[in-house]
């Protein structure tokens, strides 16, 4: 046993429900949940999730245009933001790319939709 050895009166004795609850344990077991599927397909609530970050920056980009008169600051800030969001070319999770990629959908045809929602706006 390496380290430095314990004095008699200093050892620990574990109480009675702490030996049972630690001799219970089994950490060779793993649970259902936590093993993903081989073809790596999203479980229905990632894809909700991305499909809806995908979703409001869209929408957002549509409807708050800071060209339109009566845009708050604050609509304006979360515009540019989204635009950014669209325009960047990282691929970092929930980034655009890692959305686009993960829902199966072409980034170029995606940012060349936000582009004509812009214009139209």
């Amino acid at each position: 046993m390496k380290g430095r050895p314990v004095a008699p009166s200093q050892s620990y004795v574990a109480p009675e429900s702490l030996k049972q609850a630690l001799s219970q344990l089994q950490p060779d077991t793993l649970l259902p949940s936590q093993v993903r599927p081989r073809h790596n397909t999203l479980q229905r609530s990632e894809w909700l999730l991305l499909w809806a970050l995908l979703a409001d920056a869209l929408h957002v980009l549509a409807s708050f245009h800071p060209g339109r008169p009566g845009r708050s600051s604050k609509e304006k800030r979360q515009w540019e933001a989204d635009l950014a969001w669209v325009r960047e070319e990282s691929t970092k999770p929930f980034s655009f790319a890692y959305v686009c990629d993960h829902l199966g959908l072409d980034r170029e045809a995606v940012r060349s939709h936000v582009e004509r929602l812009i214009t139209n706006a």
